[in-house]
């Protein structure tokens, strides 16, 4: 595999602008963490913006969406990953922005956004041997549907509502769980399936794909806005395609995988202040999707990245030079 090389740094100074010398101009990116998707995904845009021969440098930093937000907003760092529910919140002072001052949300406003991505997803996963293989076969099953106190349990209520299911009701067995005890237990034959959050291949699905045969169990996408509609923040979020092929190369076919498989999830924005130069946004923008391929081959969790969601449920305006770009390639009018 063809290692991405990027600088990482642990400490700001007191402030950061665009421009880094005469003729270079540094762009500070936070991710979420080192383990996660987005910051593999920075780590392949560092490299491909120094193979470019631009004059950007593009570093990567880890310091989650709300810290990397309030950077942004600082001017200590330029972009940040952050969901599409989670800048709501931010800009409407709830959540966990809810205690943040009037002119730090101000500043949250005066934002927007290059692109999204959508990698980490929730994924029901199920015995073979259950029979479920849809999500109105869960009646009268047992399933896990994330740790108690978790925003994965109430989602998936809703979502199993749109398709018939009522969990609060009893149609089917929902237990909160963490994945990997509700894996344990599929094993030895007490529960049907499970929910889990995280790339592909997930590590937990993988491991318990060598014990006992799994499918993915998918929702339906017509069912799509009947599931918004019984969720706050709905809008945001969306299901994710993943294509039997990648699939089937992540887990070398010992999981089910015939037709694409659907996840939710919510886009994870690139948030940068407005006030970045559009020559800059376009450059980044530019250098990112017309290299995308390369971004894919990285690992099969980046293979999900595609540029038809670039602008898929966004709760920021998109930044002029992104949207230059984007009118370039027919994705906006």
């Amino acid at each position: 595999m063809r290692k991405f090389l990027a600088t990482v740094v642990v400490a700001f100074p007191i402030s950061l602008s665009f421009g880094v010398g005469a003729n270079a101009q540094e762009v500070i990116f936070s991710a979420v963490g080192p383990t996660t998707q987005d910051y593999q995904m920075g780590v392949a845009w560092s490299n491909l913006m120094a193979e470019s021969g631009s004059d950007i440098k593009l570093t990567v930093v880890d310091n989650g969406s709300v810290k990397g937000l309030r950077q942004v907003a600082a001017g200590q760092a330029d972009i940040v990953a952050i969901g599409s529910p989670h800048y709501k919140d931010a800009i409407q002072r709830s959540g966990k922005f809810n205690e943040d001052p009037e002119d730090l949300v101000e500043k949250y406003k005066d934002m927007s956004t290059l692109f999204a991505i959508t990698t980490s997803a929730a994924q029901y996963v199920a015995r073979v041997e259950s029979d479920i293989k849809t999500i109105a076969d869960f009646k009268g099953k047992t399933l896990a549907i994330g740790r108690p106190g978790g925003n994965a349990g109430r989602v998936t209520m809703a979502l199993f509502k749109a398709h018939g299911i009522d969990l609060e009701a009893g149609d089917a067995d929902g237990q909160y769980l963490k994945y990997q005890p509700a894996l344990d237990q599929m094993a030895d034959g007490t529960m049907d399936a499970t929910l889990v959050w995280g790339g592909v291949p997930h590590a937990g699905v993988d491991n318990a794909s060598r014990q006992m045969k799994l499918r993915f169990v998918s929702p339906d996408p017509d069912k799509l806005d009947d599931f918004r509609n019984n969720i706050t923040n709905g809008e945001y979020y969306v299901f994710q395609e993943v294509s039997p092929e990648i699939l089937n190369k992540a887990y070398e076919g010992r999981v089910q995988a015939d037709s694409p498989a659907y996840f939710w999830t919510f886009p994870f924005m690139m948030v940068v202040r407005n006030d970045m130069p559009e020559e800059t946004a376009y450059t980044l923008v530019k250098t990112f999707w017309d290299n995308i391929a390369k971004v894919n081959d990285m690992s099969p969790a980046l293979a999900l990245i595609q540029m038809k969601n670039a602008l898929t449920a966004l709760s920021a305006p998109v930044h002029p030079g992104a949207a230059k770009y984007y009118r370039e390639v027919g994705l906006m009018q």
